[in-house]
């Protein structure tokens, strides 16, 4: 062999070397937007339910359905966005409910099974998301898929209490 064609080979091997190291230790993120997937936790309804009294958070409610096309949007693309989950991590306990599971749960101290508290939240099409205050009273709900930015607007505008005081067209129009 000749020398350049050993350089070549050494120059390869180097940048493989490189390259390497620099895919081991990438997380596949670009460092600026938090990881959504470890920012949400999703409870059960009565754990959710619980712990939002025991840390005095809003709840929020994914009511979804397994052959829900927009359910899967919403979780694959809304809630896998890293600022909605923050905002959610920050300002909710988040709680997936199956709107056809008969897995028991209870709701305002009756004991029946997520579909049928699914429908007492007022859940008719999917996915519906509710958002009830620390003692599990209903604030509001919102039926269909919304855009992560749209979503993290709604967020703010139910989990820092601006509904308490004003429009969320007026709060939207301050932002």
């Amino acid at each position: 062999m000749t020398t350049r064609t050993v350089s070549i080979i050494i120059v390869v091997a180097l940048l493989a070397v490189v390259l390497i190291a620099l895919l081991s230790t990438s997380d596949g993120s670009s460092g600026s937007e938090p990881s959504a997937a470890k920012a949400i936790t999703w409870h059960r309804f009565d754990e959710g339910v619980a712990l939002a009294r025991q840390e005095n958070k809003k709840i929020l409610i994914d009511v979804y359905t397994d052959w829900c096309g927009w359910c899967k949007k919403m979780d694959k693309e809304v809630y896998a966005n890293g600022e909605v989950g923050q905002t959610i991590a920050s300002n909710f306990i988040a709680v997936k409910l199956d709107a056809e599971s008969q897995k028991g749960a209870s709701y305002g101290g009756t004991l029946m099974d997520e579909a049928s508290v699914a429908s007492a939240l007022g859940a008719t099409g999917y996915p519906t998301t509710v958002f009830l205050d620390p003692g599990a009273k209903p604030i509001t709900k919102i039926a269909g898929y919304m855009e992560p930015k749209e979503f993290v607007n709604v967020l703010s505008f139910i989990g820092e209490d601006h509904y308490k005081t004003k429009s969320f067209g007026d709060y939207k129009a301050s932002r």
